[in-house]
C-alpha cells in the first residue's frame, strides 16, 4: 500500500463563540496559517509515532517539569487512539481483514504547527486529520459532516473533553461558515461565507502556554447545567451577535462587523474568565483602531483592520510586547458547495 496523508487546520472563531457549546450560533474560519498533519505508511507491525512536541526531551528534570507545569500532560497520542478507535467503529469492524492484509500492519505519525493551548484547536485538528488518513487507508467513505461528528465524538466520549462542536465542523468543511446549533438541526443550519467578503483579518497569540480549553469549558459548564442566569443570558447576547456579523458580512459593513467583535469580546468577559495578557492583546488592537476577541478559550485572538495600511504598525505593536501574529488566511474549502 501507499503512504497516506491527510491535514486539517487550526481554526478561529470569529463571533458568536462559544454559543455552539449550549446550541447557539456562530461564525467560524478554518486558518490556513497553521495545519497538523497525520501519515500513514506500512510497516512491519501498528505503531503511533509521538510528535515533536509531545517527546519530553529536556536538558534536565528542571526544565521537563517546567513543560509539564506549562502545557499539562496531555499529548497527540491519545488524540490519535481515540481516532483509531472511531475510524474501526465507523468502517463497521476490521473482522474481515484478513491477517496478512496490509491495513493492518502500519506507522501512524502526526506534526503540527498549531500554537498549543492558546485557542486555535490543535488538538481537533490531530483527531480530524487523523480521522481523513485513517479513512482513506481503510477504505471507507467519510463526508464532512459524519468527519465533524465523529470528531466531536473522539474527544466528548473517548476522552471526555467538554467541547462544542464548532471547532470540527469548520475543520471538516474548511473556508468560513455561520453555524447554527439549535436542535433539531435543519437544512440550513450550515451556511457558508465568501471569503472574499471578509475585512482584512489578523490572529495574534501568547507564545507562553494558555490553559486547556476544557479546563475552562469544564468549569462554564457545570456553571450552565446549574441554570446561572447571567452565563445563559451571556450566551444568548453572544449568539445574537454571530447573526449582526452575518448582516454585516452580506452588507460589507466592515464598521459594523468590527463593533460586534469589539461587543463580543466585552459580553463574553462578563461570563467567562479572562488573563491580563489576554486583555492587554485586545488593548493593543484597540489602540491600532482594529478590534479584536479570542479566537477560542484563550491566549490567542482574531481582529478585523480597519484596512490594509493599519496592520504594519499594529504587528509592530504586538511584537514589542511579546506577542506573535500574522495576517489571518483563510483555507479554502475542499468542495466549495458544501454543505
Amino acid at each position: 500500500m501507499e503512504r497516506v496523508q491527510r491535514e486539517a487546520y487550526a481554526r478561529a472563531g470569529l463571533l458568536g463563540n462559544p454559543s455552539d457549546i449550549y446550541g447557539g450560533r456562530v461564525i467560524a474560519l478554518a486558518l490556513a496559517n497553521f495545519r497538523a498533519s497525520v501519515a500513514i505508511e506500512p510497516a512491519a507491525a501498528f505503531e503511533i509515532v509521538p510528535g515533536a512536541d509531545d517527546r519530553l526531551v529536556q536538558p534536565s528534570l528542571r526544565e521537563a517539569a517546567a513543560a509539564l507545569d506549562a502545557f499539562g500532560c496531555d499529548d497527540g497520542v491519545r488524540l490519535v487512539r481515540a481516532a483509531l478507535r472511531k475510524a474501526v467503529e465507523l468502517r463497521g469492524g476490521i473482522a474481515d481483514l484478513a491477517d496478512g492484509d496490509p491495513r493492518l500492519r502500519f506507522r501512524i505519525s502526526y506534526a503540527t504547527s498549531i500554537p498549543r493551548q492558546v485557542g486555535f484547536s490543535g488538538s481537533s485538528a490531530i483527531v480530524t486529520a487523523a480521522l481523513r488518513a485513517l479513512a482513506a487507508w481503510l477504505g471507507f467513505p467519510l463526508a464532512a459532516g459524519a468527519l465533524a461528528d465523529a470528531a466531536l465524538a473522539c474527544e466528548t466520549d473517548e476522552l471526555g473533553i467538554t467541547a462544542g462542536p464548532m471547532d470540527r465542523v469548520i475543520q471538516a468543511h474548511e473556508g468560513v461558515l455561520f453555524m447554527d446549533f439549535a436542535k433539531p438541526r435543519a437544512p440550513g443550519s450550515l451556511r457558508r461565507i465568501d471569503a472574499a467578503r471578509l475585512p482584512p483579518l489578523f490572529v495574534a497569540w501568547d507564545p507562553s502556554a494558555g490553559a486547556p480549553s476544557r479546563k475552562v469549558h469544564g468549569d462554564v459548564r457545570a456553571r450552565w447545567l446549574t441554570g446561572d442566569t447571567d452565563l445563559r443570558r451571556v450566551i444568548e447576547e453572544l449568539a445574537a451577535l454571530a447573526d449582526d456579523g452575518l448582516a454585516c458580512l452580506e452588507a460589507s459593513d466592515g464598521a459594523g462587523l468590527r463593533m460586534a467583535i469589539e461587543r463580543s469580546f466585552h459580553v463574553r468577559a462578563r461570563a467567562f474568565p479572562l488573563s491580563e495578557r489576554d486583555r492587554a492583546l485586545v488593548e493593543i488592537a484597540r489602540k491600532s483602531g482594529a478590534a479584536a476577541k479570542l479566537c477560542g478559550s484563550g491566549g490567542a485572538v482574531i481582529g478585523a483592520l480597519a484596512d490594509d495600511a493599519a496592520w504594519p504598525p499594529l504587528e509592530r505593536a504586538l511584537g514589542d510586547a511579546g506577542y506573535r501574529a500574522d495576517l489571518a488566511r483563510v483555507a479554502a474549502p475542499t468542495d466549495p458547495n458544501a454543505p
